[in-house]
C-alpha cells in the first residue's frame, strides 16, 4: 500500500512511494525522475534506459528473508568494467528495508549493519585482507567501483549517471559483508547467499513478460550473429556480457543491449584445438548443459608446466557450472557460495574436512573462445592455490580485484565423453622425456613467500646450537650444517625424483 502518491509532472502517471525512507522515484511510464523533499517532490530529469538483462526479478517481487516478508520497491543498475549487476530495493514488512543483489543468476540478499568503525581505506584494500567487524574478521572478496547505468521505483537516496558506487565484499563462510563507501562515513550491509526458490519468491517475471520487453525467453540460448566477421556464436540473453567470436576472436560487449566490437584479433598462430566446442550440448543428470565458451590457460613462470582448458558450461534451470581439462583428467567444479571454515598458507577445512595445500602458482589465460559473464581477456592472470582431500582439490582464486573458492572432483573420460555423446580424445599428450607425474612441490611464487620463514629458522638453529659449536666442535658444526641443508633444499632444487 502506497504511503504517498503524486502525479508525475512529465506524463500525469501516478507515481508511489512506499517507504518513508524513500527519496528518489522513477516514473514507470516516462522514466522522469523524482526527488522528494519534505511533502514535495521535483522533476530532476529522466533516467536513462534500463539494460535488459533477463533478470526474473521485478518491482512488486516478494518474498520472504528470515522469517519476514519483503517487497522490491526500487532498483539501480550498475556497471562495472566487466559486466553488469542490479541492486534491488527491499522495503520488508516491519518498514526496514534492504538490498538483494542480483549478477548472472546469483543474488545476496544484505540488510544494513550500522556504520563501519575503524574501516580500511578503499584504495588500500585487497583481496583477501582481512577486517574486523561485530566480533568476526571477514576476508575481501571483492572491490568494485561501479557507475550507475539507470534506475527504476522508489530508492532511499537520489542517483543519475554521474553517481559512482565503492563498495567492498567481504565473506566469512556462507555469510556476505558489504562495506558502501559511496557516501562518508562507509556504511555496513550484512547477509547471505540466497535463492529465489528460498526465498518463496512471488510475481516474478514470466516468460510472456519477458518476450515482451525483450523479444526472447528469459534464461534460454541465443545464437548472435558476429558483428565482425557473420559467423554464428551462442550466447545467454542477459547473462552474457562480453564474447570472444569462435572464428574471428574479436571481443565483442552485450552489456549495452546491443552487439559492439571493442577489439578484432588476429586468431592465434598456434594450431590450438579443444576438446569441447563453444556451442556443443552436453546432458548431465537430465539438464542439457551448453558449452559457452573456453579458456586455454598455462602458468607463465614455468614453460614446462603443461596447458589447461576450462569449459564454461550453461542450464538455464540450474545456472553456470565448470569442466576443467588436464594432463592428468577431467574435473568438474563449482563455485562455492559458502567459503571454507578456515584457511591458512598451508591449510583450508571445508564441511569438517580437512585440505591440505599442494601447489601455489599464477595461471595466465593464453586463449579465449566463446562467450562469458565478465569481459574474459588474453593475458588475464590469477593466483592459485591448490588444496587437496583425496582427489577432491580446493582452489583458492586470487586476481587483482576479487577472491573466491572453488571445488573440483575428478570424472573419467569416457563419463565427460557419455555427456557430450560421441568420443572424445584427451588433449595432446606431453612432450617426449616431460613425466607430467612429477609434482611440482613449489613454484617461484612459492619459494619466494617461504623464504623469509626459512631465513627465521636459519638464525634460531644458528642460536640454539652456538653454545655446541664454540668453541670449535666438529661434531656440532656437521650436524647443524646438516639440519641447513635439509631447511633449505625444497627452496633450492626444481623438484624430486
Amino acid at each position: 500500500m502506497a504511503m504517498y502518491q503524486v502525479a508525475c509532472p512529465g506524463c500525469g502517471a501516478p507515481v508511489e512511494y512506499r517507504s518513508a525512507a524513500s527519496r528518489m522515484a522513477v516514473c514507470g511510464y516516462c522514466r522522469t525522475t523524482l526527488l522528494r523533499d519534505a511533502d514535495a517532490v521535483r522533476d530532476i530529469g529522466k533516467q536513462a534506459a534500463l539494460i535488459e538483462d533477463h533478470s526474473p526479478v521485478q518491482i512488486m517481487t516478494s518474498g520472504q528473508y528470515a522469517g519476514q516478508g519483503f517487497t522490491v520497491v526500487g532498483r539501480i543498475q550498475l556497471r562495472y568494467e566487466h559486466g553488469v549487476w542490479n541492486e534491488w530495493y527491499l522495503l520488508f514488512d516491519d518498514g526496514s528495508s534492504g538490498w538483494l543483489g542480483d549478477f548472472a543468476g546469483q543474488f545476496v540478499i544484505a540488510r544494513p549493519d550500522g556504520d563501519a568503525v575503524g574501516p580500511p581505506l578503499f584504495d588500500k584494500v585487497e583481496p583477501g585482507n582481512r577486517w574486523s567487524h561485530g566480533g568476526t574478521f571477514w576476508h575481501a572478496s571483492d572491490i568494485r567501483k561501479a557507475e550507475c547505468v539507470a534506475a527504476e521505483g522508489e530508492l532511499p537516496f537520489p542517483v543519475d549517471a554521474r553517481w559512482v558506487a565503492r563498495v567492498i565484499d567481504y565473506r566469512h563462510r556462507d555469510e556476505f559483508l558489504t562495506l558502501d563507501y559511496s557516501d562518508l562515513p562507509p556504511v555496513c550491509y550484512r547477509g547471505r547467499a540466497v535463492s529465489l526458490a528460498g526465498l518463496y519468491a512471488q510475481r516474478l517475471r514470466d516468460v510472456d513478460a519477458v518476450a515482451a520487453r525483450a523479444g526472447r525467453l528469459q534464461g534460454g540460448v541465443a545464437t548472435l550473429i558476429c558483428p565482425a566477421c557473420g559467423a554464428p556464436a551462442a550466447v545467454v540473453p542477459g547473462a552474457t556480457q562480453h564474447l570472444t567470436c569462435p572464428s574471428c576472436r574479436s571481443q565483442i560487449s552485450l552489456a549495452a543491449g546491443q552487439a559492439e566490437v571493442i577489439s578484432r584479433q588476429a586468431a592465434d598462430e598456434r594450431a590450438v584445438s579443444a576438446t569441447l566446442q563453444a556451442g556443443e550440448t552436453l546432458t548431465i543428470e537430465g539438464l542439457a548443459w551448453r558449452v559457452m565458451g573456453w579458456l586455454r590457460c598455462g602458468v607463465p613462470a614455468d614453460a614446462s608446466e603443461p596447458e589447461w582448458f576450462e569449459y564454461l558450461l550453461y542450464a538455464p534451470q540450474a545456472g553456470f557450472s565448470w569442466l576443467v581439462e588436464t594432463r592428468q583428467g577431467w574435473q568438474r567444479a563449482r563455485v562455492l557460495n559458502a567459503w571454507p571454515e578456515s584457511f591458512t598458507a598451508t591449510a583450508a577445512t571445508l564441511g569438517g574436512k580437512a585440505f591440505v595445500r599442494r601447489y601455489l602458482y599464477v595461471a595466465e589465460v593464453r586463449q579465449v573462445v566463446g562467450a562469458f559473464p565478465w569481459r574474459a581477456r588474453a593475458g588475464d592472470r590469477t593466483e592459485i592455490g591448490e588444496y587437496v582431500q583425496g582427489d577432491r582439490v580446493l582452489n583458492l582464486e586470487r586476481s587483482q580485484h576479487e577472491m573466491g573458492w572453488s571445488l573440483a572432483e575428478p570424472v573419467s573420460l569416457d563419463q565427460v565423453a557419455s555427456w557430450a555423446g560421441r568420443r572424445l580424445a584427451s588433449i595432446a599428450p606431453a612432450p617426449a622425456g616431460l613425466n607430467t607425474e612429477k609434482p611440482m612441490l613449489l613454484d617461484v611464487a612459492g619459494k619466494a613467500t617461504l623464504k623469509p620463514l626459512a631465513w627465521t629458522f636459519t638464525g634460531l638453529i644458528g642460536l640454539l646450537n652456538l653454545r655446541y659449536i664454540l668453541p670449535f666442535n666438529f661434531d656440532a658444526l656437521v650436524v647443524t650444517g646438516i639440519a641447513l641443508y635439509l631447511l633449505w633444499l625444497p627452496l633450492t632444487v626444481k623438484e624430486f625424483d
